[in-house]
């Protein structure tokens, strides 16, 4: 395996709010994030509703993807793919 190799995850239906700060502190937990972007509105800023996850490790992405999906970030479930 590639030492530099990243996973990442969507994560999709997040509550308007959800900040890349707040990811970050969720899924750190599970393992070391490599980055966080969450997808805004090119002219109002607003959060998409989605963001993307990066791991160092694939093998953290899929202890994530297991353990976090439909955990409730600001009381919406989110969905990770």
């Amino acid at each position: 395996m590639n030492a530099y190799a990243t996973a990442s995850l969507y994560v999709g239906d997040l509550h308007p709010e959800v900040t890349e700060a707040l990811l970050f502190e969720l899924f750190n937990a599970v393992g070391p994030v490599a980055s966080i972007r969450v997808c805004r509105d090119s002219v109002t800023r607003r959060s998409l509703g989605y963001a993307y996850v990066n791991f160092h490790s694939v093998v953290d992405a899929e202890r994530a993807l297991e353990t976090m999906n439909y955990t409730l970030i600001k009381n919406k479930p989110c969905r990770i793919m």
